[in-house]
């Protein structure tokens, strides 16, 4: 038998497209220009890059500009008299210079440092939530549209067995208990339909929310097996290096191997070098003529901490406390990962062998309910063995749908688990957000107060 309707209409609605269709890399590169929980973690990041200036910032010498007027007058109860006042001006300038702090500057920027790297593969990380978001969404609107097109055409389909239904009631042909069959499964099918179209609105509008504009005739990727793994090992051991959670937890432990020694460096004297020009003008008792001082000093100073009342080594032991933690975090990294991949590779050949074994079966039920028809035309067969073959291909063929959704979903979810559903990976044709860039920008900003310099 030929294919059916059924079977055309389904696969019209999901192959078909016209010359200005939205391709799923269209969908994703609308969300990565313009998805605001993208952008907003950029900012986020942004914000995080300033902490390596200011880690630096203990490098960097501290200038202080210093001015003051003073008035006088004395007043001696015990010989009854009054003096003239004394008045004068002091300007000064003062420069701190560290030269050794310990080590503390040296491992808190290198601590910083690897922080802004661990925050740099989060929004990587993101990134990749938001592609795989917005494919996902792109997804649900190509199945949900599908499954509206079937129950539709199963409407009409039912509606049309159902008017024959009644013509022959009239005639006698059938009885009444047949009309009600009939009447019930369209009145089922006008529900599905109705239910359907439900679920189509709400996708479409998780499709704006995460992508920006309206779905239009959206259209499956086709063939994307250039972008997957051969094997579960192979998907594996690239994940092992490129997965993103897995090199954010590595770099937040470097960070806190860091942050250890710049706690410690806190036990250790601090030296600084010191300078001051200072200029005072003075007017003192009533004297004729002001009387100027210029003063230039310098020096270097060294503090040697003691005791604190313990609070520096209460943050040494805490910062080895974080350091622990940090390592248990990799372990966990690593092993998500793992599991991420084993269960988005299952997933996606389990619905690959789905849309197979589902495709016959839709065969199967296409000449089920040839067969059917034509035994019922004989009287072999009831209008309720009729009915339950339009079912049973209908069902058919919305799990055919929701298999190839389900498989392109899971394989999507594979390459974010390697770390490879990026816009870079997918070669996006857009500008692609360069982190470093902006954290080289800011590292090594002195005076700027504008956030575009």
């Amino acid at each position: 038998m030929k294919k059916s309707f059924l079977s055309a209409l389904m696969l019209a609605s999901m192959l078909s497209g016209t010359a200005q269709a939205e391709t799923i890399f269209e969908a994703m590169e609308s969300a990565y220009e313009n998805n605001p929980t993208l952008q907003s973690q950029r900012a986020y990041l942004r914000s995080i890059d300033e902490n390596a200036a200011i880690a630096r910032s203990g490098f960097r010498p501290t200038i202080s500009l210093n001015g003051g007027y003073n008035d006088l007058k004395t007043n001696d109860d015990l010989e009854n008299s009054t003096n003239e006042g004394q008045n004068g001006t002091t300007i000064s300038a003062d420069i701190t210079q560290p030269i050794f702090s310990g080590f503390s500057t040296v491992n808190t920027v290198k601590s910083t440092d690897s922080a802004i790297r661990a925050a740099q593969n989060s929004l990587m990380n993101v990134e990749q939530e938001t592609l795989l978001s917005a494919s996902t969404a792109y997804f649900d609107v190509i199945q949900n549209k599908a499954i509206v097109d079937l129950q539709k055409n199963n409407e009409k389909l039912l509606k049309k067995r159902l008017d024959e239904t009644l013509e022959r009631f009239k005639v006698g042909e059938v009885t009444r208990t047949d009309v009600s069959q009939a009447k019930a499964r369209y009145s089922s099918a006008q529900a599905d339909r109705i239910d359907s179209e439900g679920t189509l609105e709400s996708s479409i509008a998780e499709y704006v929310r995460i992508i920006g504009n309206e779905p239009k005739d959206l259209t499956e990727p086709g063939d994307i097996n250039k972008y997957l793994p051969k094997d579960f090992r192979s998907a594996y051991e690239y994940a092992k290096e490129h997965n993103y959670s897995i090199q954010q937890a590595r770099h937040q432990l470097d960070s806190q191997t860091y942050n250890v020694a710049a706690q410690t460096g806190a036990l250790l004297p601090v030296v600084n070098l010191t300078g001051s020009v200072s200029k005072n003008n003075s007017d003192p008792y009533g004297y004729d003529g002001e009387h100027t001082t210029d003063n230039v000093e310098w020096g270097v100073n060294m503090s040697v901490p003691l005791y604190d009342a313990g609070e520096t080594r209460a943050k040494i032991r805490q910062s080895k406390y974080q350091k622990w933690q940090a390592q248990e975090e990799v372990l966990a990294a690593e092993r998500q990962v793992r599991y991420d991949i084993k269960n988005a590779w299952e997933f996606m050949v389990t619905n690959k062998a789905r849309i197979s074994s589902i495709k016959d079966q839709v065969k199967a039920n296409e000449v089920a309910l040839d067969g059917v028809q034509k035994e019922e035309a004989l009287g072999n067969r009831t209008i309720l063995d009729v009915l339950n073959a339009y079912q049973e291909l209908l069902n058919s063929n919305v799990e055919e749908v929701k298999a190839k959704r389900d498989y392109y979903v899971s394989s999507m979810q594979l390459l974010m688990a390697m770390g490879k559903l990026t816009a870079k990976d997918l070669a996006l044709n857009v500008e692609l957000y360069d982190a470093q860039k902006y954290y080289d920008e800011t590292k090594g900003k002195w005076l700027t107060l504008s956030i575009d310099d």
